[in-house]
């Protein structure tokens, strides 16, 4: 008996010790004080940082800042002193939060802008940067839907009538030995699958345990985390040199050593050797066209004030080009359409250097969009 009573007491001292020390992680999760966050790759994260970057973005539309959604060409710029987040940010303190990463496409735009939609209004600035080579996509791969579409986004999208086909449609189709994971809800359309249970127990697992640690370490100020407040906007706006910030691109490009030899990729990305890519010839894909002309509406009825970005594409290092232009005409018709202004760097005469590799920018393709952005919201 007594050997049963100190293992109860024993069980019930380590419990209580657990509880003390999940309280305040899982307090402060639920309602963080709002981080101005430059860039967002993924809506991934703990219960505190998913919330985070939620009322980042929600903030941001609400007209707080310029919000900017793309794809990779976003995630890979962070060291470009010139890519929209950096320069005006820092240089201009003009606020924008961007968000994107690799395979972001136009119904993953749209479904994230649609999880927002009620903060979208008259006040709104949104740039689209589109890359038409995605809109012949056939889906994200399984680990970026995960990544993008944890519970608090995918759950509120479910209850909409016009973003749950997409769901369902593309989690119908899931190749389910892909994923990284998948929440229960979304089980319950893809289909019960042993792996991807214990893939999503392990999963938020995990996540509960980063989010005790990273909490304990913050406040034991053993891994700072300071405050990232809301800058404040200048009373008087900062008016670039456009010539000057260009030369200065262009010298700060020529660390990339990029010349005919090399494509105009990179040195360090180019093979030796290396011939321009030759790409497939298939057809644009309906659901993603679908999905931008749903965004585009979507914005117009919220009144967004809404500009859009065409990537420029390396057409040294890419044979034929020319196989994207369906998607680029379908797109800038909807454009003109519905009267919204844009800067087409896929039409226009391409620029050397333009590219560190087939398709992401370097700061001088950055200066034309980031003069686009500034011009277009004075």
């Amino acid at each position: 008996m007594k050997i049963k009573n100190t293992f109860g007491l024993h069980f019930l001292m380590a419990l209580l010790a657990v509880l003390f020390l999940c309280v305040h992680p899982l307090m402060s999760s639920y309602a963080p004080p709002l981080k101005f966050q430059p860039l967002i790759e993924s809506m991934d994260g703990t219960t505190k940082e998913q919330a985070e970057k939620i009322a980042t973005i929600s903030h941001a539309l609400q007209g707080n800042a310029i919000f900017f959604i793309g794809a990779s060409e976003v995630a890979t710029s962070r060291d470009e002193p010139y890519a929209v987040y950096n320069y005006l940010n820092n240089d201009l303190h003009r606020n924008v939060v961007a968000f994107g990463d690799s395979f972001d496409d136009s119904i993953t735009h749209f479904l994230l802008l649609s999880r927002f939609k009620d903060s979208l209004n008259a006040n709104s600035k949104v740039v689209l940067l589109l890359a038409p080579d995605s809109f012949y996509s056939t889906g994200v791969p399984p680990t970026i839907f995960a990544n993008n579409f944890p519970a608090p986004v995918f759950n509120p999208l479910m209850q909409d009538e016009q973003t749950r086909p997409f769901l369902v449609n593309y989690l119908r189709k899931i190749d389910k030995k892909q994923t990284s994971h998948l929440t229960f809800e979304q089980m319950k359309i893809s289909g019960w699958d042993l792996d991807n249970i214990w893939q999503e127990v392990s999963y938020e697992f995990a996540r509960f345990c980063t989010l005790i640690k990273n909490d304990w370490l913050a406040m034991l100020h053993i891994v700072p985390s300071p405050a990232q407040p809301w800058p404040v906007q200048p009373a008087v706006a900062i008016t670039p040199d456009w010539d000057r910030e260009l030369a200065h691109a262009r010298k700060l490009n020529e660390a990339r050593q990029e010349s005919a030899d090399t494509l105009w990729m990179d040195k360090s990305v180019y093979e030796p050797g290396e011939k321009p890519e030759v790409w497939d010839d298939s057809p644009v894909e309906p659901e993603q066209m679908k999905a931008f002309r749903a965004m585009i509406q979507l914005l117009k009825e919220r009144h967004v004030q809404v500009v859009v970005i065409i990537d420029a594409i390396n057409r040294r290092a890419v044979q034929n080009p020319e196989l994207v232009q369906p998607a680029v005409t379908q797109t800038t018709a909807i454009l003109k359409e519905n009267q919204i202004p844009y800067l087409d760097m896929y039409s226009m005469p391409y620029q050397d250097g333009w590219n560190w590799d087939r398709l992401h920018p370097t700061d001088l393709a950055w200066i034309p969009m980031d003069r686009f952005i500034v011009e277009s919201f004075k």
